[in-house]
């Protein structure tokens, strides 16, 4: 029910729901002239700029033309979080909801909670005064909007909750805490590195308002882009050293961004004083398994596929049906603890997973789950990786590639691993960053990155192609 009513709310505010890209950039060149059109891309590059830029932005996002085409971009980022915030807001009595832009999600608060008092506050007065003309078109009484930017503004009266989803970080792309070093993932417990990171981020100053308006027993609802465990870290800490504890374990959420998959959050409730024994804020880096696979379909997976050192001796090959189509998938182990799995079917799909060994059953499980809902293969992404739509000709493919936290795991557990290059730069603040050359067994060969932000890399291809791999080593570190 919750979900029928948030989009009935959002087409109330003209959003639609695309199922990718493409579709959208075709309504967007539909939607706006080519001179507005160029005014949005233009003051969307700026934005990070500086607060004038970042506010310049949003005022130009609140126009009747442009503020439909922009937002209907996050229509799944609305679809999921506002329901999630609704049903954590039970028992509120008077609520602040902080960076409430145009008014989308406060209004649907308020809609929720009729006997509930919001106020929504925000540093673009255009999309202030667009919240206030909503509110009148849709008789909300419960509901009031403020021109207010933290924490240089000052605030009345206090309020039992205060919502703030992804106001509170002063840049989207400040990389927060960083690890005692690129072998690790643990921070240091440093208080003078601490505050200095809270004020560069904003995200002390504006705590600090926040609280100064939060009743003593009241609770804060937040959802800021902290999945990265440097933010993530940062923001904890921050919540920590103010008294804040969890009254129940942040939970990220995931949700359709123009047909691609996005985790974000993690969504907390947070309280001051005793918090439930149960709820723990996290510092560790968990991750879905998953992660750990290297997805391919068409051209690239059949030419990743000719280069793979497969051993026959453990290869086995399944005939499948696919809806009213033919095919097959084929299961094998290479050299350097890689396995894999081949889907083929007939005239339609040819995709390929590639993972360390011990995801082999996860691969099978997978592509079994996928064969059995039968659906169109241009409906499917088992197979298609975005990194890997943008990459160039299927000669350039690697065998295996992993941008995420489980390169690490990967590049320990090569077996018969063999350095042949490395080099550690560390910069003045401590920062590191580690990139390495060598070869493994099944005569394949690897590049491995890391530093002290949580980023980890790793690309393996066979010997035929390792310059390729010591190209990329030699333009990184500048050694010829």
């Amino acid at each position: 029910m919750a979900e029928l009513d948030i989009a009935r709310h959002l087409a109330q505010w003209g959003l639609r729901r695309f199922p990718d890209e493409v579709s959208y950039y075709a309504w967007q060149r539909q939607s706006l002239s080519g001179e507005r059109l160029g005014l949005l891309r233009q003051t969307a590059q700026t934005r990070h700029e500086g607060v004038s830029a970042d506010q310049a932005f949003y005022d130009l996002a609140a126009t009747p033309d442009v503020l439909p085409v922009l937002y209907s971009q996050r229509y799944g980022y609305y679809h999921v979080l506002g329901p999630a915030v609704v049903n954590v807001l039970e028992g509120a009595l008077r609520v602040l909801d902080v960076g409430c832009g145009v008014g989308i999600l406060t209004t649907w608060y308020a809609t929720c909670f009729p006997d509930v008092t919001f106020l929504g506050i925000d540093r673009s007065l255009k999309s202030i005064e667009v919240a206030r003309q909503f509110t009148e078109l849709c008789h909300l009484k419960n509901v009031s909007f403020r021109h207010c930017e933290i924490p240089q503004h000052r605030m009345p009266g206090t309020f039992d909750t205060i919502v703030s989803t992804q106001a509170l970080f002063q840049s989207e792309s400040d990389p927060g805490l960083p690890s005692r070093s690129w072998t690790t993932f643990e921070r240091d417990r440093d208080t003078g590195q601490q505050l200095g990171l809270e004020e560069r981020t904003g995200i002390g100053p504006r705590l600090d308002w926040l609280l100064q308006v939060l009743d003593s027993s009241g609770r804060f609802v937040l959802f800021e882009k902290a999945v990265h465990l440097g933010r993530r870290v940062l923001f904890q800490r921050a919540l920590e050293a103010r008294g804040c504890v969890p009254m129940t374990d942040p939970r990220l959420l995931v949700y359709s961004e123009l047909g691609e998959p996005v985790e974000e959050g993690p969504l907390y409730v947070m309280q001051r004083g005793p918090g439930f024994p149960a709820a723990v804020l996290r510092e560790d880096t968990p991750h879905d398994p998953q992660q750990g696979l290297y997805r391919c379909q068409g051209a690239h997976a059949d030419f990743v596929y000719t280069r793979l050192p497969k051993d026959a001796a453990h290869s086995e090959k399944v005939v499948v049906k696919f809806g009213d189509k033919n095919g097959w998938y084929e299961t094998g182990r290479t050299g350097g603890g890689l396995g894999y799995v081949r889907l083929m079917i007939h005239g339609t799909l040819s995709g390929l997973l590639v993972g360390m060994i011990e995801l082999q059953p996860l691969m099978v499980e997978l592509v079994r789950h996928e064969l059995k809902q039968g659906r169109e293969p241009d409906e499917t992404r088992l197979m298609r990786s975005r990194s890997e739509q943008e990459s160039g000709s299927p000669e350039q493919a690697p065998l295996y590639e992993n941008h995420s936290v489980v390169a690490e795991q990967v590049w320990r557990q090569l077996p018969g691993r063999l350095v042949l290059r490395q080099q550690t730069d560390e910069e003045a603040e401590g920062r590191q960053r580690h990139i390495e050359y060598g070869r493994c067994a099944g005569n394949l060969h690897y590049l491995y990155w890391a530093n002290t932000f949580d980023q980890r890399q790793i690309v393996i291809m066979e010997q035929e192609r390792s310059s390729l791999l010591e190209n990329y080593y030699s333009e990184a570190t500048g050694e010829r």
